[in-house]
């Protein structure tokens, strides 16, 4: 799996501006693969969503300032991307193991899954040892439920 996350950062960072967009899409789920230095991983990740709002906004009005903008965020991420390369290589990043259960459960009591949902999947077998592609829905997963909390926390800032 890190492999897998170099290959991506090393994409980006011989990629154009527009090549960078496919590759960061990708690599921003990658990431929530990965634990250890939470702090910098969290803010990568937020630079990242910010930079694939920047190529969003770089395909409507305004195009060419805000092609000027996503060109120097995405220098600016591209150093951030070789510090993580240098993390991932160290070991002071690593990639975590996805615990389906947790992470399901966690879902249902954010309300998003029925009972009846949540009782079927519990019993389910292949949760105990995910294939390839359930550990890719998973990470999906995790990243609906993560949006899913921000999407609350905006609502009700309490």
């Amino acid at each position: 799996m890190v492999e897998e996350i170099e290959t991506l950062i090393e994409k980006t960072l011989n990629s154009d501006v527009k090549a960078a967009e496919k590759y960061l899409k990708v690599l921003i789920l990658k990431l929530e693969e990965l634990e250890g230095n939470q702090e910098f991983l969290g803010s990568l990740k937020e630079e990242i969503k910010n930079l694939l709002e920047d190529f969003r906004h770089s395909k409507g009005l305004l195009r060419e300032d805000w092609l000027r903008i996503t060109k120097s965020d995405l220098r600016k991420l591209k150093a951030r991307l070789a510090y993580l390369q240098e993390l991932l290589r160290s070991g002071a990043v690593r990639t975590k193991g996805i615990d389906p259960r947790r992470l399901l459960r966690e879902i249902y009591e954010e309300g998003g899954m029925s009972e009846a949902t949540w009782m079927m999947i519990l019993n389910h077998p292949s949760l105990d040892v995910p294939s390839k592609k359930e550990k890719e829905i998973l990470l999906r997963l995790s990243c609906l439920l993560n949006e899913l909390r921000k999407v609350k926390n905006d609502r009700n800032p309490n």
